[in-house]
């Protein structure tokens, strides 16, 4: 007994190590760290195979991430960003979301594949987009709402799509009698919690402020998280919602700030544990070459390209932005990363390898794009040259 112990504490202690370095050096090339975690996972599969304590704690990778975003929205907030958004993110659920589906079902997929796949490439990483406008300054550009919107009304709908997804997974049906029994239960979540909300959230704004300097507070934070995403979990949803909710709830309370100072270092290790054994589970020594599968991944990958740049481009002029600035915001829109990790999650061994190249290359391409997102806007639409006046004289 002591000497697993001793193993797992010096594996866990060099793999914190190691996505240190790694993290530090994402820092110094100002590239997104998510993409350097997965590579280690990769790297290290044959090590970290079967360590079923990493994996557990992985799992609160998802729980923080999605509680992170929930700590973003107050549901006025919410609100506006829709109905400003709710246009474009209509088109990015037909392209990136609908679209697929029928992709895969031609491709002779079953549906619970089809919306798997659908669901891996539905959603942009937030937090690679959101790392490349602040890294580049590029803020204050007319586009930047725009996407910083998308990302919203993404985060929004994202859990739906796990709930869904979740419930999928287990009865293995998606009639419109399981729909509807799942858009029941998510009305109800939301209801009922929008309801508690509005009844505790004064007391427990009080109650936060009372233990915010003591030891206990990162118990009860952390507990409370959890247990919306048991909740969820247990009633047939997916534990992302149940998190993702806490979150907001939280920020109706005005107590976001606080929450994110003390809880910020428990979700980036999490986070970075959760990237790294996805990274491992794809165990790219065991892929066997598939043609058709490679076909397909590299149909979806064409797909999800367009398909993004299409929502950023048409949504940005029908958001009333030029056609340069339009452009920069499809470029910005195509990498994919926190998300599909999460959907792949739902992978059947089969198609694992797939999900992993997928989210891989999305991630790698995304990012290129995105951080050259100006300068190919510049190519494709290029500043008119105003012509000089032809000086008459009159001698």
């Amino acid at each position: 007994m002591a000497e697993h112990s001793y193993s797992f504490l010096l594996l866990f202690g060099a793999i914190c190590v190691t996505l240190f370095f790694l993290g530090y050096i994402a820092k110094i090339i100002r590239f997104p760290s998510i993409v350097f975690f997965v590579l280690a996972g990769i790297l290290l599969g044959g090590f970290i195979s079967g360590e079923h304590t990493l994996e557990r704690i992985s799992e609160l990778g998802i729980v923080l991430l999605f509680f992170y975003l929930g700590l973003e929205f107050k549901i006025e907030r919410a609100l506006q960003v829709a109905k400003k958004i709710w246009l474009v993110g209509l088109l990015d659920i037909l392209l990136n979301f609908a679209l697929i589906i029928l992709l895969m079902k031609l491709l002779n997929f079953d549906l619970f594949t089809a919306f798997l796949i659908a669901g891996l490439s539905y959603a942009s990483s937030s937090a690679i987009t959101t790392k490349i406008i602040v890294d580049n300054k590029r803020v204050a550009n007319p586009e930047t709402e725009l996407i910083l919107g998308l990302m919203v009304f993404e985060d929004i709908f994202s859990p739906l799509i796990l709930a869904i997804l979740s419930s999928f997974a287990v009865t293995k049906t998606l009639s419109l009698k399981v729909i509807v029994i799942i858009l029941i239960k998510v009305l109800a979540v939301f209801a009922i919690f929008t309801a508690i909300t509005f009844l505790v959230r004064d007391k427990l704004a009080k109650l936060i402020d009372s233990i915010l300097e003591e030891d206990i507070f990162v118990l009860f934070t952390l507990g409370l998280v959890i247990l919306a995403a048991g909740i969820t979990k247990k009633i047939g949803l997916s534990e992302a919602l149940g998190a993702f909710l806490a979150g907001v709830l939280i920020a109706e309370c005005g107590k976001e700030k606080e929450i994110e100072k003390y809880l910020l270092p428990i979700k980036d290790l999490a986070v970075a544990l959760f990237f790294m054994i996805f990274g491992a589970s794809i165990a790219i020594g065991k892929i066997k070459i598939d043609e058709r599968l490679i076909s397909i991944l590299i149909v979806l990958i064409a797909f999800s390209i367009v398909g993004k740049f299409l929502t950023g481009f048409i949504g940005g002029l029908l958001y009333g932005l030029s056609k340069r600035s339009a452009a920069i915001a499809g470029f910005s829109i195509i990498n994919r990363g926190e998300f599909s990790v999460v959907m792949t999650k739902f992978a059947p061994s089969t198609l694992l390898p797939l999900a992993g190249v997928y989210v891989l290359t999305m991630s790698l391409l995304g990012t290129i794009f995105a951080q050259y997102a100006p300068t190919l806007a510049r190519l494709i639409f290029p500043r008119k040259k105003k012509k000089k006046k032809r000086k008459i004289s009159y001698t």
